[in-house]
């Protein structure tokens, strides 16, 4: 073995003859069968951070016919990592690699356990920059006694420029929209009576504009496990009121009633404010959407031992085929491009809330959805 200086991982290698023993080895235990099934990238590496053997799917991306030109060479070096030549040693000897989430993965699979990181690459192509944000896993796969490594590569570079991007655009938007919501406000206190319903009017539409930003808004963080909810103290009949009221002047509530219903017992819990609006205005949009002009919408809550649970109801009746899919995050019967509202329900609920969304849909009792929430929340059961 070759000795070099290294500020990270070791950057001793094995000669080239035991590479292609050890591919051999790989080769004859018939798991690269496996290996070249997989769309991923897929290195396997030696108990020196070598590669012995790779999947199809990386020799396309580097426009090889053979994995000979790469046998024996580190992740870094194959990637063409503008840090992976740095040190005699090679990838993952320098400095730089101290904080290069692929080595560390490698490292920690060659000592027996399996790990996921996050590896934001330079490469140098055609002397050219390109930044890469990959995922990447590292499981140890043991073989005739030596130690190798499965090393996944996954791009997401578009996933996280995407992310990029939308929190940009949800912060622009949201500062101009909030600027227009509250310039109408000013407007409509100083205007003369001929004008002051029609900018209250006005003014009401840039709120719920501002309401459904924040919904997608949080939707989006939801799903890329960005969110954290903010709890606080409420009382369900209190929250009931004010979802009553302030749906009463939503477009889809003309010709119809919101009743919030009376409530007794205790209903205080420990929960998200907002992300509990989020829940119910959904529900309680759905149900004004499925409900015919001069029919009811009620709301209500009750005590449910250690919960409080929420119910949105309406007069109307799902088809046995849309109930089967009510929760899938793009179904919708209300047209293309529809869909997220019962499943941003049920992951705000669940994941968020630590509570459970459920519905009933029967000819005698109409749609009811509903929402349990825990009296108190998950972070404060880990402290008591």
């Amino acid at each position: 073995m070759s000795r070099f200086t290294t500020f990270f991982a070791p950057a001793e290698r094995v000669a080239q003859s035991v590479v292609l023993r050890q591919r051999e080895a790989l080769e004859q235990s018939k798991t690269t069968r496996l290996v070249d099934a997989v769309p991923q990238l897929i290195m396997v590496l030696n108990a020196q951070r070598q590669l012995v053997y790779c999947n199809l799917a990386l020799l396309q991306m580097l426009n090889l016919d053979s994995m000979d030109a790469i046998l024996g060479k580190r992740p870094g070096e194959i990637l063409s990592c503008i840090h992976a030549n740095r040190l005699p040693g090679g990838c993952g000897t320098s400095e730089f690699c101290t904080k290069c989430g692929a080595v560390q993965a490698i490292i920690s699979s060659l000592n027996g356990h399996r790990d996921i990181q996050e590896c934001h690459l330079l490469r140098s192509v055609n002397s050219r920059i390109e930044a890469l944000d990959l995922s990447v896993s590292a499981t140890p796969f043991p073989l005739d006694s030596e130690s190798f490594t499965v090393f996944c590569v996954t791009d997401v570079s578009h996933e996280k420029r995407r992310r990029a991007l939308e929190r940009t655009f949800f912060h622009d938007i949201l500062n101009h929209a909030g600027g227009l919501r509250g310039l109408l406000g000013l407007l409509a206190e100083d205007a003369p009576e001929t004008m002051r319903e029609e900018l209250n009017l006005a003014h009401t539409q840039f709120k719920y504009l501002v309401e459904e930003i924040i919904s997608q808004k949080d939707l989006m963080a939801a799903e890329s496990d960005e969110l954290t909810p903010h709890f606080i103290q409420l009382n369900g009949d209190d929250v009931i009121k004010v979802m009553a009221s302030t749906y009463s002047s939503h477009e889809a509530a003309s010709g119809k009633l919101i009743r919030a219903e009376p409530a007794e017992g205790d209903l205080s819990l420990h929960t998200d404010y907002n992300l509990l609006c989020r829940i119910l205005g959904n529900m309680l949009k759905n149900a004004l959407e499925a409900t015919s002009p001069g029919e009811i919408v009620s709301i209500s809550c009750k005590a449910d031992q250690d919960a409080v649970v929420f119910s949105v109801r309406n007069p109307g009746v799902m088809p046995p085929d849309v109930q089967l899919q009510v929760f899938k995050r793009s179904f919708s019967t209300k047209g293309k491009d529809r869909g997220l509202g019962t499943f941003s329900m049920k992951l705000f609920a669940e994941r968020y809330l630590g509570g459970e969304v459920s519905f009933i849909s029967q000819p005698d009792r109409g749609t009811i959805f509903m929402v349990r929430l825990p009296r108190h929340a998950a972070c404060d059961l880990a402290t008591t």
